[in-house]
């Protein structure tokens, strides 16, 4: 009778988090699923490997590694505005270049994979940290989570490179003595932690509170260029209603108000009190207010109507705005 290794406890959690990311489906995120799927893909294998130590898994095991950096990448940067040709290159050539190496020098697999999985970690956190700037395509109300969790897998890529590095200098100093503890350790502080982070659900606010009055944060002071862009954009949100589009993106909305990307996320940033996503929602939050004042509809169907489709993102940014105004209103009486 098999043994129950360690990385099935994970492989369990998991898929329990997959289930989790299915349901519902309209928060339903194409990252989250595809990074899950490979992981858990890329465990089975492995786990199935070490358990029975099959020549079809042996061979199959390091395939599959080599597949999960550009897999997990393409998840993520087919949201950005990136250049086709460009994109097409780095998303196959390195893990075919690193199959023709495998096949003529097998010896090389260990550093091939701590390449690939550093490389694309690496993008990924350079994409994360550019965020909005990069990532045109994707809808604004799932902006901030898209960032996160790119930053997450480039987390998890660039220390599982650095896993696979410390069992092969531990093969090489002891003989992979140290291997299965090195192996238990990486497995639990990453996979679990990252997919936990990845569907952690914004804080849920307090229904009653809507009475509260809601209005967008206001812009402050700044640069005389920013604040024209940044001017004619609110106009131009406000008359179009834009912001009542769910699948708004950077890119749309520069096509709808002719300023370029880059010059739009700039001035909202410089002028505004937050972040482009922030800031359109704070109009949504403005409209979820004057349907909740002047009409019965349900408080779901308000949400939709003002351009919301999850609650949790809902839910989180109504507090965020009521929160920022109770301190604005207590800094302002003292």
């Amino acid at each position: 009778m098999p043994s129950v290794p360690f990385p099935a406890l994970t492989l369990l959690t998991l898929t329990l988090l997959l289930v989790r990311a299915l349901f519902p489906a309209n928060q339903r995120h194409r990252g989250t699923i595809c990074f899950l799927v490979a992981c858990i893909l890329l465990i089975t294998v492995s786990t199935l490997r070490w358990e029975y130590n099959l020549a079809l898994l042996r061979h199959l095991q390091p395939i599959l590694a080599m597949l999960l950096p550009p897999v997990v990448w393409h998840s993520f940067i087919s949201m950005a505005s990136v250049n086709r040709q460009r994109y097409l290159i780095q998303l196959l050539a390195p893990a075919t270049l690193s199959f023709c190496i495998r096949i003529v020098w097998p010896a090389s697999t260990d550093w091939l994979l701590i390449l690939l999985f550093t490389g694309y970690g690496c993008s990924l956190l350079s994409l994360a940290r550019q965020g909005e700037r990069r990532l045109t395509s994707c809808r604004l109300g799932q902006l901030e989570q898209t960032k996160r969790m790119a930053f997450l897998a480039g987390c998890f890529l660039c220390l599982s490179a650095i896993t696979d590095l410390l069992i092969l200098f531990d093969f090489g100093m002891t003989g992979g003595e140290l291997a299965p503890a090195i192996i238990v350790v990486a497995q639990t502080m990453l996979l679990p932690l990252i997919g936990a982070a990845i569907l952690a659900a914004g804080k849920r606010v307090d229904l009653a509170d809507i009475g509260a009055k809601v209005a967008p944060a206001r812009p402050v002071v700044a640069e005389d260029e920013a604040v024209i862009t940044f001017k004619a954009l609110e106009k131009k949100v406000r008359d179009s209603q834009l912001y009542l589009n769910p699948d708004l993106t950077l890119a749309l909305l520069a096509r709808k108000t002719g300023i370029p990307a880059r010059q739009l996320s700039g001035s909202v940033n410089a002028v505004s009190q937050g972040n482009l996503s922030q800031w359109i929602n704070g109009f949504r939050i403005e409209r979820a207010k004057a349907l909740l004042v002047s009409t019965t509809l349900p408080v779901t169907e308000i949400m939709l109507e003002s351009g919301f489709t999850t609650k949790s993102n809902f839910n989180r940014e109504f507090q965020r705005v009521v929160g920022a105004l109770r301190r604005l209103s207590v800094s302002s009486s003292g």
